[in-house]
């Protein structure tokens, strides 16, 4: 006789019981872990990372996403989130059946997956956190904001195309990335750890970064410490020059001109819009 197969239990979110009758259910804060397990819901949703990093294993696919990525989850697709690299801050949106059939379905793809991570260009991110970070909303704005949000998302989906999808990024490089993230390496003689850590000259992984990301070494370092910098202002109340520090300047100055460049805030005006609305 075979043995039972032993199922595992998916829970389901909701609307009902969420929404209160609105379109939209949304959270915007940091998590470090995850509070539902492994579900799915009777809505859809999408979450975008403002900062930090996580993994979501959606439908028995785990996917890493860093800042500025997205997932969107139609109905009955099981997922669970896993934060191993400490706090992460999302903007976490469901939109009611009814209201997104309505409104949204006609545009989506006949097929997509919903595993497949999506990134924001840069300039519509720099307008989802302008927006975030004053939060100053006459009635019914913020409904708007998030009806201009989806259909961004939508249409992403839409006009998504395989060859958008970095697939061919060498294993040596993507190890490479991944192991700057450690706070001992992207601090100190940065440049110099990275170029060690990929084996290559300078020059090579130079021409590998601008290939597979389109940017400097230079640049994926200055950004992975403007997120961790954008980590700490969120979570601690250490000074700006102790996070200028911390993140790997040797100037806070030089620091405070790379976070506006970066997120078009400085990091006291950054904190102020957040503390400001939480």
């Amino acid at each position: 006789m075979q043995p039972p197969v032993l199922s595992m239990e998916i829970k389901t979110a909701r609307e009902n019981q969420l929404f209160d009758g609105q379109n939209f259910h949304v959270f915007i804060y940091n998590k470090v872990e995850s509070i539902s397990g492994l579900h799915q819901h009777d809505y859809y949703e999408f979450t975008i990372v403002l900062t930090g990093r996580y993994y979501q294993d959606i439908n028995g696919k785990r996917v890493l996403l860093e800042r500025g990525d997205f997932v969107f989850i139609p109905l009955g697709s099981h997922h669970q989130s896993f934060y191993e690299f400490g706090a992460t801050r999302i903007l976490n949106v469901g939109i009611s059946k009814a209201f997104f059939e309505q409104h949204y379905l006609s545009l989506l793809p006949q097929r997509f997956v919903a595993s497949q991570v999506y990134q924001i260009k840069n300039e519509f991110m720099a307008y989802i956190e302008s927006v975030i970070a004053s939060l100053n909303f006459r009635n019914g704005e913020f409904n708007e904001f998030l009806e201009m949000v989806t259909f961004y998302i939508v249409n992403r989906l839409r006009h998504h195309r395989e060859s958008e999808v970095i697939t061919d990024i060498p294993v040596w490089l993507k190890v490479t990335v991944e192991k700057m993230h450690d706070k001992a390496r992207f601090g100190d003689k940065a440049l110099s750890n990275m170029v060690t850590l990929s084996g290559k000259s300078q020059e090579y992984l130079t021409r590998a970064t601008q290939r597979h990301y389109g940017k400097t070494p230079m640049k994926i370092i200055n950004e992975i410490r403007i997120d961790f910098a954008r980590k700490q202002l969120e979570i601690t109340n250490y000074s700006v020059t102790d996070i200028a520090f911390e993140s790997g300047y040797s100037s806070p100055s030089m620091f405070i001109k790379n976070f506006k460049k970066l997120t078009s805030f400085t990091p006291k005006q950054y904190r102020k819009q957040l503390f400001s609305i939480s």
